[in-house]
C-alpha cells in the first residue's frame, strides 16, 4: 500500500471513529447516567445544536452518515489497492485479498466500536467537551446531507397527526421507563407503579368514583340504633347522610362518633345530630388534583355532583389511591367477584356494566383507542349511549373506532349490567348475531 493510501485510511479512520462516538453520545441521550456523564453530555449538545442549527435527530443521522461514508470509502480503498494492481502485474493470491479483508474487519472493529467505547466508557463523556471543534467541523461538512435530510423529515412531517403536548410527555415518560428497566434500575412492578401514576393524571373525578346507584347512603331521620344496625351489616366507617333524596346530601356520618354515644340516646337521636359537614366535587375534576386537595385538608370522603347540581357518585381517597396502586382490601372486606371480568372460551370476555371503557384494551393486551367521541366511561354506558337508549339483552352493537363487538347479556330498565365483549379477530363470528338487530 502507498504512503498516500495509508494517509487516506488512517483520516478516513479518524472521521469514522469520530462519527462512531457522536452516535454513542446521542445514544446515550436518555438513558439512566450518573450527574458527572449527563453534565458533559449537556455541556457538549448545548455547544453543538444551537451554533450549527440542528435538532438532536438531525444531527445523529448526519453522523450516522458520515460513519457509513468513511468505513464504505475505506473498504473501497483496500479493494482498489488489492485488485488494482496495474497490466504488469498478476491477480491477487489469496493470501492477499484474505489480508486485505481481515485489513478492513479490524479497522471497522477499531475505529467503529473500540475507540469509541474508550473515549466515552472510560473518560465518563470528558472528551465529548475535548472533542467539539473536531466534531463541529465534521457535522458543519455533512451539511449538505443535512440539507437532504431535513427535506424528507419535512414531506414525513407532512403525513403525521400533530402530536400534543400530553401525548409527547407520556411518550419522554415511556422511554425514561423502558430505559430504567434496560439499566436494571427499575423492575417492572416499579415501572407498572409509575407508569400508573401517569396515566392517573388523565383521569377525571367521574372515571374513579363510586357511581350513583352503588352509593350507600342513610337518611338525616334515621336513629341511631338504626344507623349502627345499618353499619354491622354494610361494614362502612363513613357514609353520607342525605334529606328527601340522595340529590340534597346534608353531612357524612362517621362510624367513630357513633360509638361515643350512649346506648339510651341511640334509639331517640337521629343521624342528622352526628353528622359532619359534607364536601363536595365537580366530577369534571382531575383525579390528581383532588388527591392533593384531599391530603391537604385531610378528607376522606367527597360527594361528586355533576354540572346540574345533582349527585352523582362519591369518591374517598381509597379510590384515588387504588388507580396508582391498584386494589386495596383490609381484613375486613369480601371480594366482589361480579364486578371482575371473566374470560370466556372463544376469547370473548364478561364484564359488568360498570367496567372502565379505557381498560378495554388491557383485556385483549393491546391498545385500543376509543377516539373522541364518546362521553361514557363505562362500558354499560358506552353501549347505551350508541344505541341512545337502554339496549335489551341479546343485542349487539358496534364499538367504533376499535371495532370490538360488545353483546347485551344482562340489563334494567335503568342500566347494562354485563356485557360481552368480543375480540377483533372475532368480529365475523358475531356478524350474524348482530345482523337482526342492524336490519330492524
Amino acid at each position: 500500500m502507498s504512503p498516500l493510501a495509508i494517509v487516506i485510511v488512517v483520516l478516513l479512520g479518524m472521521v469514522a471513529a469520530l462519527a462512531s462516538y457522536i452516535s454513542r453520545l446521542y445514544a446515550e441521550f436518555g438513558k439512566i447516567l450518573s450527574r458527572e456523564v449527563q453534565e458533559n453530555l449537556d455541556a457538549w449538545e448545548e455547544q453543538i445544536e444551537p451554533h450549527l442549527g440542528l435538532t438532536r435527530e438531525h444531527a445523529a443521522i448526519s453522523a450516522l452518515v458520515a460513519q457509513q461514508l468513511s468505513l464504505g470509502l475505506m473498504a473501497l480503498l483496500f479493494g482498489a489497492v488489492v485488485f488494482d494492481r496495474g497490466p504488469h502485474v498478476g491477480r491477487p493470491t489469496t493470501l492477499e485479498i484474505v489480508q486485505a479483508v481481515l485489513g478492513v474487519v479490524l479497522v471497522v472493529v477499531f475505529c467503529n466500536q473500540v475507540i469509541p467505547w474508550l473515549l466515552f466508557e472510560r473518560t465518563e463523556g470528558r472528551w465529548a467537551v475535548r472533542l467539539m471543534w473536531p466534531i463541529r467541523l465534521l457535522l458543519w461538512g455533512m451539511t449538505p446531507v443535512t440539507v437532504i435530510i431535513r427535506f424528507f423529515f419535512s414531506i414525513a412531517a407532512l403525513a403525521e397527526e400533530p402530536v400534543t403536548a400530553e401525548e409527547e410527555a407520556a411518550g419522554d415518560v415511556e422511554a425514561l421507563l423502558e430505559a430504567g428497566e434496560e439499566e436494571g434500575i427499575l423492575k417492572e412492578e416499579d415501572r407498572d407503579l409509575v407508569r400508573s401514576a401517569v396515566e392517573f393524571g388523565d383521569k377525571l373525578v367521574r372515571e374513579v368514583m363510586t357511581p350513583r346507584p352503588r352509593v350507600f347512603a342513610v337518611r338525616d331521620t334515621m336513629t341511631l340504633e338504626q344507623f349502627l344496625v345499618q353499619l354491622r351489616d354494610h361494614n362502612y366507617s363513613r357514609v353520607p347522610v342525605y334529606a328527601g333524596t340522595l340529590d340534597n346530601v346534608t353531612g357524612i356520618a362517621f362510624a367513630h362518633d357513633l360509638l361515643q354515644i350512649a346506648d339510651a340516646e341511640a334509639s331517640t337521636r337521629t343521624v342528622a345530630s352526628i353528622q359532619r359537614v359534607a364536601a363536595f366535587v365537580p366530577e369534571t375534576k382531575r383525579g390528581y388534583e383532588l388527591l392533593r386537595e384531599m391530603q391537604r385538608e385531610k378528607q376522606h370522603m367527597r360527594i361528586v355532583i355533576d354540572e346540574y347540581g345533582g349527585v352523582s357518585g362519591l369518591v374517598t381517597i381509597e379510590d384515588l389511591l387504588e388507580q396508582i396502586v391498584g386494589d386495596i382490601r383490609d381484613e375486613h372486606e369480601t371480594e366482589v367477584p361480579v364486578e371482575n371480568p371473566q374470560r370466556e372460551p372463544g376469547g370473548s370476555w364478561l364484564v359488568p356494566g360498570s367496567f372502565a371503557a379505557d381498560q378495554l384494551g388491557d383485556l385483549f393486551q393491546e391498545p385500543l383507542d376509543l377516539g373522541e367521541g364518546y362521553e361514557a366511561t363505562t362500558v354499560g354506558g358506552l353501549v347505551s349511549e350508541i344505541e341512545g337508549r337502554i339496549p335489551l339483552a341479546g343485542e349487539v352493537v358496534m364499538l367504533e373506532p376499535t371495532g370490538l363487538r360488545l353483546e347485551v347479556v344482562a340489563s334494567t330498565d335503568r342500566r347494562v349490567e354485563r356485557v360481552r365483549v368480543f375480540p377483533l379477530e372475532a368480529r365475523e363470528e358475531t356478524d350474524t348475531r348482530g345482523q337482526s338487530r342492524m336490519e330492524g
